[in-house]
């Protein structure tokens, strides 16, 4: 079974790796400027595949003795590049580095599983195990990097769903979780129009909105529980503090930020301005049908209407020139990567081994779950790579760094069943 899943992995590592190596070349070969990035992809590929390759045959163990290293070193290089890294987008997050950029929150993605899970495993508790979490989001929110903060957060999620924590107690804050998202939104949405959620008349929203979470979760035995009148005050504390959460978060972004999650509300509000990316997304999708337009045929991707088609929507690029068909073929490897990443979760006995399995499955889902949403409009526009098929060299080298700790986790670890 081992050897299984091991060339299960490799072989569906290599086709997505190839895949996306010529996705990049596809998208790029008529736009002067960016003509010679696919042999760039094709290099960190191939430094890739040597780190997968050493990896495999590292015991993760290591890895773990130097976790606190591995954490301090990420954490600095992130307070480095606010002041030192190259700015672009609005943001930094690269290192110019003369031959290439490296951008170190895909080094610290990570560093903050290994260090989260040897706490999760010493310590056994949420908030010790959170605090270095949540200081690493702190710092790559400051670039500000939403995309890459976001899944440090499914890594640790996945970590506490199968650890020995018990985490039911979890759940009685999904309603206040939705209702702070919610709050956010329609911040937004009331700041694009000159007015805010602190107008009292507009509470109402949030209180209906949390009204219908609650019932949503109602057979949460925990929510029932908060619902009797001796929890009310801490519901009702809750709730605000959710409410202040949302509307301070809003308060916080960036004006681009705003202006993408207002035209996330609003699309028609600025269909050539913050609303481009997305419509232009769709419009490249829906316009693949069945089979594609061809390879270096779609006119979204070849004209150059669909901005940065290499990197955050290279999946509208895919979808434009292969169509469903291609489209599909492409998430059913990526589906079934992921699937053997379950299966050494489901069946390594080593605790450490499996907390870690268990991170790195995070960091990959959530990347092609939010990248999926913001390329179909589902999610307001973030900078989010498509693992291993979008553009850059740092997070192609990490992520085959990752399946090589997946491959020695799978090998070095007591296996139930092998």
């Amino acid at each position: 079974m081992r050897k299984k899943i091991e060339t299960a992995i490799l072989v569906s590592t290599l086709i997505l790796g190839i895949w996306g190596v010529f996705m990049v070349f596809v998208t790029t070969a008529n736009t002067p400027a960016f003509s010679g990035l696919y042999l760039r992809q094709l290099a960190a590929f191939a430094i890739g595949l040597l780190l997968l390759y050493a990896l495999r045959f590292l015991p993760y163990q290591v890895l773990e003795e130097i976790s606190v290293f591995l954490y301090a070193v990420a954490l600095i290089l992130l307070v480095v590049v606010l002041f030192a890294g190259r700015e672009l987008y609005g943001s930094r997050r690269w290192f110019n580095l003369g031959f290439f950029h490296f951008q170190p929150v895909e080094f610290a993605k990570i560093a903050v599983v290994f260090f989260a899970a040897g706490i999760i495993k010493r310590r056994g508790s949420v908030v010790f195990s959170l605090l270095p979490v949540a200081a690493m989001f702190s710092v790559i929110i400051l670039q500000p990097d939403i995309g890459s903060a976001l899944p440090i957060l499914g890594a640790y999620f996945a970590m506490l769903v199968v650890s020995q924590i018990n985490i039911r107690w979890l759940y009685k804050l999904l309603p206040f979780v939705f209702i702070m998202g919610f709050s956010l939104l329609f911040e937004s949405y009331l700041n694009a129009n000159d007015k805010t959620l602190m107008d009292f008349k507009y509470l109402i929203y949030p209180g209906v909105f949390s009204l219908l979470a609650i019932f949503l979760f109602r057979e949460i035995k925990q929510v029932k529980k908060m619902l009797k009148i001796r929890h009310l005050i801490g519901v009702l504390f809750l709730f605000w503090g959710a409410i202040g959460t949302g509307y301070a978060g809003a308060s916080m972004l960036r004006d681009y930020q705003r202006r993408r999650v207002i035209a996330f509300l609003m699309p028609e509000i600025d269909p050539l301005g913050a609303g481009y990316s997305t419509r232009q997304s769709i419009l490249a999708v829906g316009s693949g049908r069945l089979a594609g337009k061809g390879l270096m045929e779609g006119t979204q991707t070849q004209l150059g209407f669909l901005p940065i088609r290499h990197t955050d929507f290279i999946f509208a690029s895919v979808a434009e020139e292969l169509g469903f068909i291609g489209a599909s073929v492409m998430l059913g490897l990526m589906m079934f990567l992921l699937w053997q990443f379950l299966k050494i979760i489901e069946r390594c006995d080593d605790y450490g081994g499996r907390l870690i399995a268990a991170g790195i499955f995070g960091l990959f889902i959530t990347h092609v779950i939010l990248n999926l949403g913001v390329t179909l409009g589902m999610l307001p526009v973030i900078g989010i790579q498509m693992p291993l098929v979008s553009y850059g060299g740092t997070g192609m080298v990490m992520f085959l760094s990752m399946i090589g700790i997946m491959l020695s986790i799978n090998a070095k670890t007591e296996i139930i069943g092998a």
